[in-house]
């Protein structure tokens, strides 16, 4: 298995190469993660299964679990945590990832890439269907029918039609460099890569406001979450080095009015 730090150290000489810099600190094994404040609430986990490896991105689909990691996706049975399969991701240095309409989309950290691939001979084949708007994409979810993206350091939500393969709108958010999301058919959730510690939040799918922070019991196991899932009852959450990946009850999002 791959050294954490080894791996880490990877993925963090790749953010400097091919994204923006940004003049804090954040990419250092020992980073520091701000606190979410009071108006955090605490995660009720239903269930925990293991995990190990860079989480870069995490989805639910036909009964499994799926997790992007730098240079492989892999299908996880949510029972016991069980890698099923191991895929090539879409290019090397992958990002999150959402299955929708029997396709697999797939971010790439390295080429702005937006991907679209199928699964052929126990092999994932994936084509080109565009770029993203930032530098790097980070995030995937499927809302209705549009896809939307993160990344880059980025407080920006960004809408794509895949049926046009035409970016259609941008949706600035009070957030701070959005990592992975997850739709449950009302609240969009999401989490930060440099603040809010082991904490999830839901965003105003609408307004782009925060309405609430919720954090795992124990977040310090967990502080850079990067990977939320929805099953169709539960969430399911994991992150960078993160030893498990948690089921989760959906929180009932109140409403704060500062962070």
């Amino acid at each position: 298995m791959r050294n954490p730090v080894t791996q880490f150290q990877i993925v963090t000489n790749s953010v400097w190469q091919g994204c923006r810099k940004r003049a804090f600190g954040i990419l250092a094994l020992g980073l520091l993660l701000t606190e979410a404040g009071e108006a955090s609430q605490k995660l009720e986990i239903i269930n925990k299964i293991p995990h190990s490896g860079y989480s870069e991105g995490l989805d639910f689909h036909e009964g499994f679990l799926w997790n992007s990691l730098p240079q492989r996706i892999v299908k996880i049975d949510p029972k016991d945590g069980a890698v099923v399969e191991s895929y090539v991701p879409a290019t090397e240095y992958s990002e999150s990832l959402k299955w929708a309409s029997g396709k697999l989309w797939n971010l790439s950290f390295k080429n702005k890439g937006l991907y679209r691939g199928q699964i052929k001979n126990s092999q994932l084949v994936f084509e080109k269907i565009g770029e993203v708007p930032e530098d790097c994409g980070w995030g995937i979810e499927r809302v209705g029918q549009e896809l939307v993206t993160t990344g880059n350091f980025s407080n920006k939500l960004y809408f794509f039609n895949p049926e046009n393969k035409k970016w259609t709108r941008t949706l600035v958010t009070d957030g701070v460099d959005l990592e992975d999301l997850a739709w449950d058919g009302k609240t969009l959730w999401s989490s930060s890569f440099s603040n809010y510690r082991g904490t999830v939040f839901s965003i105003n799918i609408k307004t782009g406001k925060i309405e609430s922070f919720w954090e795992l019991p124990q977040k310090d196991e967990c502080p850079i979450i990067d990977g939320i899932a929805f099953d169709g009852k539960t969430l399911w959450i994991t992150g960078k080095e993160c030893p498990s990946i948690y089921q989760v009850k959906i929180p009932q999002p109140r409403v704060i009015t500062s962070k």
